[in-house]
């Protein structure tokens, strides 16, 4: 027992001896992306895309509105067959707007990824060429991190989002 416990204990001071030999980095990559010209590029472009699909989307609530409105209006003087056809329309034209929207947010989610996948390449080959410039064998990404849950507290490490912006933007 006493030799499987030593055994752990050295097993843990052996890593974190190799733990401290490596030179650690952080980055904020949201600061990278966003400092992009082609990030901001991509930004008009996908918001031309969902205001396309905003426009749609007003027109088809303000034609439901009117369908509405003309209901409420005539209720007194229509058939009950009459009435009932215009609530089936209106609650068709309620569906129609609901999957609008839907096919908005699921178009809009794939614009933006398709966008932001060229952009990730180039932050990861800036910032791999940072490390290796710097000597750096670990390198955290602190905006990934934020969005897991965990933050960064003490990463005993240099802060290369700056290099990597110059880097990125060619300088």
């Amino acid at each position: 027992m006493k030799k499987i416990l030593f055994a752990i204990w050295s097993l843990m001071m052996l890593s974190s001896v190799a733990m401290a030999q490596q030179k650690v980095a952080y980055i904020n990559e949201d600061s990278v992306i966003t400092s992009m010209q082609e990030f901001k590029t991509q930004q008009k472009i996908i918001e031309s895309y969902a205001k396309q699909f905003q426009t749609q989307i007003e027109m088809k609530q303000k034609s439901m509105q009117e369908k509405y409105q003309t209901l409420m209006q005539g209720q007194q003087t229509m058939s009950p067959q009459q009435l009932e056809e215009g609530q089936k329309e209106l609650q068709e034209l309620q569906l129609e707007v609901q999957q609008l929207q839907q096919r908005a947010q699921e178009g809009i989610a794939k614009k933006q990824n398709e966008a932001m996948a060229p952009l990730m390449k180039k932050l990861e080959e800036h910032v791999a060429a940072v490390a290796k410039e710097g000597g750096y064998s670990v390198v955290i990404a602190e905006g990934i991190m934020a969005r897991v849950g965990a933050f960064l507290i003490d990463a005993n490490g240099e802060d290369i989002t700056g290099k990597v912006i110059a880097k990125v933007n060619g300088q």
